[in-house]
């Protein structure tokens, strides 16, 4: 039986080897730190720093080292150096081979270079992973430092040197030829869960070359949304063009979204017919019709109708995309997911869903089990409620701070007044006991 990464037990004397195509450079290591750490972690990245420097530039200092070395120069645990490993392997930064040889276990560490940043950008489940960690206002600060620099377009004629026209071609030159192989970082999966070949072979109306363009775009499709071979290659087939035979990678997510929403639909309607967890009936009129509306109308249409009709604004890409990703997650029914657009958007008065809020919500929910609208609005109500108890216990303490004088203190402690002073007091009693009177008409209420 074949082994892989997760049923070989690691071990820190294990020998290791340290191999890299050419020469990874500083701004190779500036583009990891920026673009790659937010999402692989601060020891990922210096578990990648230290093995680049740990890479031999000439043949003679070749030897084998164990794995002690990095565990005490980063100071970590063997099943840390395990995650971090693994983290770097599945952002395609670093490929691992495993061997036995007559001294033991024996790892391979080939260090790739990190995407280009244009490469990165373009690449829909690093980027993506980026804005989720670092949030929007970053991600473009990121997206703008990595730009073109300088002037937009320079405007005229071209008028550079050629080379024939400055150096002599000399063919007498005998120059040694060394294969230089430059590796870039690629999306890595398991080929047994997702065989992108078979793939390939049921695309029609386009050409090998094409679907191979779209690679790591159809990858993290399957990645995303969770789709096998049969079913991907239905989609991209909708997609081709019948002009350009060119794939189109709007489309595919389009019907990607469209099937996803019909597939939580049908699984609401399913789940509706299990027997469920007794839930408290929400009477309110309201209530009822926000629980009817949630549960029959599809995750889009819904913000679309909660954006423009009840807030009169207009449906953002980045609050499509981040329900997307909610309904994605399968963890909240549709419905629910409904629910919680309603209550950051109407219940908090918000202009827009912020990735941040909705995301801490949603993780809330999922911790308790929150998988119908009437449990959602429950949430929502005990959320309500602790904070009311909040603000009432800092006005209580507030209130005890204020410390009262007795009236006989009072009294014994008062010069005599004047009639005006008295008529003046007087005044000041009724109207204190008036507010006192409307408090406690309050707090009855």
């Amino acid at each position: 039986m074949a082994q892989n990464n997760e049923t070989i037990e690691f071990h820190a004397t294990a020998g290791a080897f340290f191999r890299s195509d050419h020469l990874i450079t500083v701004d190779d290591l500036d583009r990891v730190f920026n673009l790659y750490l937010p999402f692989i972690g601060a020891t990922s990245y210096a578990l990648y720093h230290l093995l680049v420097n740990e890479l031999p530039f000439t043949k003679e200092h070749l030897k084998r080292q164990d794995h002690n070395f990095i565990i005490d120069s980063l100071n970590i645990s063997l099943p840390n150096f395990v995650k971090c490993r693994r983290r770097l392997e599945a952002a395609g930064l670093i490929r691992t081979v495993y061997e036995q040889d007559v001294r033991g276990e024996v790892y391979g560490y080939r260090i790739l270079t990190p995407l280009s940043a244009d490469k990165f950008f373009k690449e829909q489940l690093l980027s993506g992973l980026l804005y989720k960690f670092v949030g929007e206002e970053r991600y473009l600060i990121l997206e703008n430092r990595y730009d073109i620099q300088g002037q937009e377009k320079l405007i005229g004629t071209d008028i550079s040197a050629r080379f024939l026209q400055v150096f002599q071609h000399q063919n007498d030159l005998s120059i040694p030829t060394t294969p230089l192989v430059y590796q870039e970082a690629t999306l890595q999966i398991d080929e047994s869960d997702f065989k992108f070949d078979d793939f390939s072979a049921m695309i029609r109306g386009t050409n090998l070359t094409e679907v191979n363009k779209h690679r790591n775009f159809l990858v993290a499709m399957h990645m995303t949304y969770g789709v096998d071979e049969v079913t991907l290659a239905g989609f991209v087939n909708q997609s081709v063009t019948l002009d350009t035979h060119e794939i189109n990678e709007q489309e595919i997510q389009r019907l990607l979204r469209k099937q996803i929403t019909r597939k939580v639909a049908i699984e609401t309607v399913n789940k509706q017919s299990e027997p469920k967890v007794t839930v408290p009936e929400i009477k309110n009129t309201e209530a009822r019709a926000l629980i009817e509306i949630a549960s029959t109308t599809n995750a889009q249409d819904f913000l679309g109708y909660v954006k423009t009709t009840l807030k009169n604004g207009l449906v953002l890409k980045n609050e499509r995309d981040l329900v997307d990703y909610l309904i994605s997650q399968s963890t909240l029914s549709m419905s629910v997911v409904n629910i919680l657009v309603h209550y950051v958007l109407i219940g908090l008065q918000n202009d827009s869903l912020k990735a941040a809020l909705v995301t801490t919500i949603a993780d809330s929910w999922t911790q308790n089990r929150v998988d119908s609208p009437e449990k959602a609005l429950i949430q929502i109500q005990q959320r309500q409620k602790a904070n009311q108890a909040r603000q009432e216990k800092r006005f209580s303490r507030s209130q005890k701070s204020e410390k009262t004088t007795p009236k006989f203190v009072k009294a014994n402690a008062n010069p005599p007044q004047t009639k005006a002073k008295v008529e003046m007091n007087a005044n000041n009693d009724e109207a204190a006991a008036a507010l006192a009177k409307l408090k406690n008409i309050k707090t009855k209420n």
